[in-house]
């Protein structure tokens, strides 16, 4: 059977793709037992951390690439000095021109791969016969903190009504009826927006939150939702879930 022929005869963007998801399931597969066996606060020896991460004008290479970037690995003497935060620590994006990490993450990595048929050691190789498929890697934070948070605790009745003004709500004059009950700028001591019609609550109130921030790139907003509501992002999950009342009464 002729793998590399038939391999060869998909679009190249497409088969760049088949890459990507192999390096993000590696990636993802060590994330999860990096906090599941590290916790998500302390750094520990063997993490590797960013210290280097030039922009592109700078010289770097912008949002992705390896260029400008280096890492070190944890070592002792740095967990005394508490030179590193959790928000410095990364894991790569296999290829043939990063480093693992030490310890039970780069172990993973062994593990992974062996299961499927290869090595660390193929991803140079395979760039020397065919570069359309070569991967140098790259680097991703473990765990990043959004910027720019806001929130605003909503009230209103209709389960698939706005919470937010559209651009055509608009350009058609249409304004949002939920009630802001409470917001962040509370907080910040400015006094919050209230809509014009504020509605009785009783037992048929729905209270949502509209919820703000930003994150750098290669993050993905999903997931912070997802470890702030301590709920699935799939779609077998969400699909369950109703509109009105116990939203979750069809989830065993």
């Amino acid at each position: 059977r002729d793998y590399k022929r038939a391999f060869s005869s998909i679009a190249k963007n497409m088969r760049s793709m088949f890459l990507h998801a192999y390096q993000s399931y590696l990636w993802n597969n060590v994330a999860s037992h990096r906090i599941e066996s590290g916790g998500s606060t302390e750094v520990r020896v063997g993490d590797l951390v960013l210290v280097e991460n030039k922009s592109a004008e700078k010289g770097g290479g912008g949002t992705s690439g390896l260029k400008g970037k280096a890492v070190k690995m944890v070592e002792e003497e740095d967990l005394t000095d508490s030179k590193y935060s959790i928000t410095d620590v990364v894991l790569p994006l296999a290829g043939s021109k990063i480093r693992y990490p030490g310890g039970s993450a780069g172990d993973l990595f062994d593990e992974l791969m062996k299961k499927d048929g290869i090595c660390k050691a193929d991803f140079a190789r395979i760039g020397n016969v065919d570069r359309e498929i070569a991967l140098g890697g790259d680097y991703r934070k473990l765990i990043c903190k959004p910027g720019d948070v806001s929130f605003e605790v909503k009230a209103y009745k209709d389960p698939v009504q706005p919470l937010l003004q559209t651009d055509l709500m608009k350009v058609k004059g249409v304004e949002v009826t939920a009630t802001t009950l409470c917001s962040s700028k509370e907080k910040e001591g400015q006094s919050p927006t209230k809509n014009e019609g504020d509605q009785e609550r009783n037992d048929d109130t729905i209270f949502g939150m509209v919820v703000g921030f930003s994150l750098p790139p290669s993050s993905y907003a999903t997931i912070a939702l997802r470890e702030l509501t301590r709920r699935p992002t799939s779609s077998e999950y969400q699909s369950k879930l109703e509109l009105s009342g116990n939203c979750e009464r069809n989830i065993v």
